[in-house]
Formats: C-alpha cells, sequence, structure tokens
C-alpha cells in the first residue's frame, strides 16, 4: 500500500461513519416523527405491542405447563 494516502485514510473514515451515523439519525426520525405526528398510528403501535405482551405472557405459561407435564418436550421438538 502506498503510505502517501495514509494521512488520508484517518479523515476519509471518519467522514465516512459521520455520513453513516446522519443517514441512521434521520432515518430513525423521520420513523419516530411519523409515528409521533399521527395519533391512529400510535394508537395502533401502542395495541400492537400490548396485544405482543399478553402473547409473550400466554407462550410462557404454555411452556411451564408443558415443563410440569412432559418433561424433556423441548429436546423431542426440536428442530
Amino acid at each position: 500500500m502506498n503510505s502517501s494516502i495514509f494521512p488520508f485514510l484517518v479523515p476519509i473514515t471518519a467522514i465516512i461513519c459521520w455520513s453513516v451515523v446522519s443517514m441512521a439519525k434521520h432515518a430513525n426520525g423521520a420513523t419516530k416523527g411519523a409515528a409521533q405526528q399521527d395519533p391512529m398510528l400510535q394508537a395502533a403501535l401502542t395495541q400492537a405491542e400490548a396485544h405482543a405482551t399478553r402473547l409473550e405472557e400466554r407462550i410462557d405459561q404454555l411452556e411451564r405447563i408443558l415443563d410440569e407435564d412432559i418433561p424433556g418436550w423441548r429436546a423431542r421438538n426440536a428442530r
């Protein structure tokens, strides 16, 4: 590798990293802003989150029941 480009690697790398982080922040902010501006979308997201939480709790409970009633069921059903 040519040693004359080494002084330029750090600034070029910094510019590339800054650009990537800037685009990621912008994309994330645009998504959050859209959800905050639309109350119906925010309500749907809140409802979906609550539904997902309830489903996770039900799955945990069913797994506990299966662990008690059918020991080793996880090993038999692992794919």
